[in-house]
């Protein structure tokens, strides 16, 4: 076999493109339910999120909306950001099966939120990439607090729960991957970098760390691996890849389309 020095050995799985694509309008954030298999992916044109079953079947979970962002899965319950584009905007949550609105809580002065995710607490994070904000939601109290305002358009977050600490990226020309600890409520960076346009950001289970690039110009996207040590390309295209989440279940890295209007599923090889 041909030594490919600093490649990664993967399947691409393209998921409803052809037949599912027209309803997707602007996906901009993924999500899988293990229980039931299904995905479910917001979209930004829209203000739609979608539902796409195990058998690729894809239909309307929520509509009505101006533009939904992050989007996360909580004991049942499925959160997202909307970015209202003119006033406050809001964290919206919904019954995973009925669609049924059971959590709103409008953010005062935030300018786009954007990525959301929950520790081991039941504490919701979202980022405002254009406020230069970070908060942290109480859902049983309806409340939040600005937990940081140092980190430039931060983006995209994920919960370390075996280091007790959130990884964020941000949106800049050259961004950063920072972490903040949960137990001092520090912020510290983990990896300067030269790459443009973080925007999804997740982990495996072995400690990688992956993340989307936009170029500087927004018109293509790469998906990296980020082992500790260095950086591997492990997918570079047009599609507009943004948020992203790992799946323990397909050991894929799941991935909305924002310009292919698509989502992606790519599978990580076996090491």
């Amino acid at each position: 076999m041909k030594n490919l020095t600093g490649l990664i050995i993967v399947q691409i799985f393209l998921f409803s493109q052809f037949v599912t694509a027209q309803k997707f309008d602007k996906p901009e954030s993924i999500t899988f339910d293990k229980k039931t298999e299904r995905y479910f992916v917001s979209n930004v044109g829209s203000g739609k999120i979608l539902k796409i079953d195990k058998e690729g079947n894809t239909e309307t979970f929520v509509s009505g909306y101006v533009s939904f962002l992050g989007i996360k899965l909580h004991k049942g319950i499925l959160y997202s950001a909307e970015n209202k584009k003119s006033g406050d905007d809001f964290i919206r949550a919904f019954d995973k099966e009925t669609g049924k609105l059971m959590f709103s809580l409008s953010i005062p002065n935030s300018k786009q939120l954007n990525d959301i995710e929950f520790d081991n607490k039941g504490n919701l994070y979202v980022t405002d990439r254009v406020g230069n904000k970070i908060y942290k939601v109480s859902i049983k109290n309806k409340n939040f607090e600005i937990i940081d305002t140092t980190i430039n358009t931060p983006n995209g977050l994920y919960f370390d729960k075996k280091n007790m600490r959130m990884l964020i990226c941000n949106t800049i020309d050259s961004c950063s991957i920072y972490s903040f600890d949960l137990k001092t409520n520090k912020i510290s960076t983990i990896v300067n970098t030269s790459f443009p346009h973080f925007d999804g950001i997740t982990m495996d289970n072995k400690g990688n760390i992956y993340l989307t690039s936009w170029s500087i110009d927004w018109k293509s996207s790469v998906l990296y691996k980020y082992t500790g040590k260095n950086f591997a390309e492990l997918l570079k295209n047009k599609n507009g890849m943004a948020d992203i989440e790992f799946n323990k279940k397909t050991y894929c890295i799941d991935i909305a389309n924002y310009f292919a209007n698509s989502v992606t599923h790519f599978k990580l090889a076996d090491e």
